[in-house]
């Protein structure tokens, strides 16, 4: 027999996912900056106190939609190339960089909130520190793959400087490397994978909400250029 605390618990999750729907469509519809919790509450049909019991605050709902679209994305960067031959490293580099830009573009107002676009400071609950890291690093986990694979043939260019980074730096590696759960994976590809990471962040972020000419950007062109371009300095086309 279900317990009756078993039913109330099952009911709040079903009614924090309904918040976190109704929240999801008020960003795309109204923008990340615009983002009411009190709008929130009345397409629920509740009061803003009454939300409050599903979330103490605007900022931790907040947090609670970024942590569940970093999942969404390293989701979608997991699948990037699925099908295609392990030793085809050029082709899993390529669909992975594609289904970034691809998962941002079907969402760019989702992407602005990851990236807390006119959103202020949000205060994250301890709690949720480490949910929101692992959310993060399943993207840059995806990425790490790639590369990892690449370089067990002994063909991927990680540059000296970040397979043998300063101390500072290696620091802010090693807990990177803590996150992933990865303690034998190189520094190297940690720094490799960060920096190609940012790299198709700041191309993307630039052609949804940046102040460059949209004709710069087309269709995707200039980011497919860039990433063929990467993927040549590192190696993996001729």
């Amino acid at each position: 027999m279900e317990h009756t605390s078993d039913r109330r618990q099952r009911r709040r999750q079903v009614t924090i996912e309904e918040i976190k729907a109704t929240a999801r469509r008020q960003i795309a519809r109204e923008g990340a900056a615009n983002f009411s919790f009190g709008a929130v509450a009345r397409a629920m049909g509740m009061t803003p106190p009454a939300l409050y019991r599903y979330f103490e605050s605007r900022g931790a709902l907040i947090v609670a939609l970024i942590i569940d679209a970093y999942d969404s994305m390293g989701q979608a960067l997991e699948s990037a190339g699925e099908g295609l031959p392990s030793e085809d490293h050029a082709g899993r580099f390529l669909a992975l960089m594609h289904a970034y830009r691809e998962w941002a573009v079907d969402a760019p107002e989702t992407y602005a909130l990851m990236h807390g676009a006119s959103m202020g400071n949000v205060e994250m609950p301890a709690e949720h520190v480490q949910a929101f890291q692992c959310a993060v690093m399943r993207s840059m986990g995806a990425m790490v793959g790639v590369l990892r694979d690449v370089d067990n043939v002994d063909h991927l260019i990680v540059p000296r400087q970040y397979r043998e980074p300063p101390p500072s730096v290696q620091g802010a590696l090693d807990w990177m490397r803590s996150v992933l759960q990865g303690e034998t994976l190189p520094l190297g590809i940690l720094a490799l994978a960060l920096t190609t990471w940012l790299r198709a962040d700041g191309l993307v972020w630039q052609e949804l909400h940046g102040h460059l000419p949209n004709a710069l950007f087309g269709n995707g062109d200039f980011y497919a250029m860039e990433s063929q371009i990467l993927a040549e300095r590192l190696g993996l086309l001729d």
